[in-house]
């Protein structure tokens, strides 16, 4: 059951590092703001591969592995493909039907698992993360009426585009961390994917950021100790997420890592004194049944 506890402590810690993006959404765009999830965390993840490691000569032995760099190339592109979409998502007035509609990741995960990785759930785990993810999306609905009244839109399959490659990501996420089956310890496998997939995404954006908003270099400086500590959590949650992985079924993790919207929740009624709304109330409650049929199914 550790599995459970990492996926805690990720959630907990990406519900911090959104907490900070957020602040900083204020001062940088958006892509800088996610371009600090990558740049700010990578030295952190170099410093404690080779003090883990202490040799240069394990990377060579992990970029040789069979498909090892494959899946981290279509992992780390998922990722960042899945941020631009969510991001020309938000230029559409309705996108809150799209949002709600990308929390089918954890679903899309399930049925990537089982034609990427031959991966398959049994009935009450399937049953368990159909159950959370509709809980989720009604927790997320913030205008019923509205949700369906632009059900059928050109929002709602953007959501479901964005949820797709959001799952692509974890899915060749996990499928690179267990091709390194040389290491004999979980950890070595998410450190090793955690490692290099940063590597590839802060280049990727970093040549992004250079050509189409060099300004943001100088707005990152200014704002250097926050990025730092969105950074930080940003590596404790991505480290703990590929442990996770390295354990148990994406689908059992992600669903389970949904509690970070609970996270949110409860902070915003009990920091925020925000009242509750009906369909809050009632996607917690679904929410946790469907959590608990997932962790009985194991």
């Amino acid at each position: 059951m550790n599995w459970i506890i990492v996926t805690i402590f990720a959630a907990f810690f990406q519900n911090l590092r959104s907490s900070i993006q957020k602040n900083l959404n204020k001062q940088i765009s958006t892509i800088a703001s996610t371009y600090v999830r990558f740049a700010f965390a990578l030295p952190l993840a170099t410093i404690l591969f080779f003090i883990y490691f202490r040799n240069f000569e394990i990377i060579k032995e992990i970029l040789i592995q069979d498909n090892f760099i494959i899946y981290l190339l279509l992992g780390s592109l998922s990722q960042i493909i899945f941020t631009f979409v969510l991001l020309y998502l938000f230029k559409f007035s309705n996108f809150m039907v799209g949002t709600s509609l990308s929390k089918t990741e954890v679903i899309q995960i399930a049925i990537l698992e089982f034609f990427i990785l031959e991966e398959k759930l049994n009935k009450f785990g399937a049953s368990g993360i159909v159950i959370a993810t509709l809980g989720i999306i009604i927790l997320s609905i913030k205008d019923t009426k509205l949700f369906f009244k632009n059900l059928i839109s050109k929002t709602t399959i953007i959501g479901l585009i964005s949820g797709f490659f959001l799952a692509l990501s974890v899915v060749y996420f996990r499928a690179a961390a267990l091709t390194l089956d040389n290491f004999e310890s979980n950890f070595e496998k998410a450190l090793s994917t955690l490692f290099f997939g940063l590597i590839v995404q802060t280049t990727v954006l970093t040549i992004y950021i250079y050509f189409f908003e060099k300004e943001q270099f100088s707005k990152l400086y200014k704002n250097k100790f926050e990025s730092f500590g969105a950074g930080i959590a940003g590596f404790l949650a991505t480290i703990s997420w590929f442990y996770a992985f390295t354990l148990i079924q994406s689908s059992f993790v992600r669903a389970l890592g949904q509690v970070e919207i609970i996270f949110s929740y409860i902070s915003s009624k009990f920091y925020f004194k925000e009242k509750s709304k009906f369909n809050e109330i009632v996607g917690v409650v679904i929410f946790i049944i469907g959590i608990l049929i997932l962790l009985f199914s194991k």
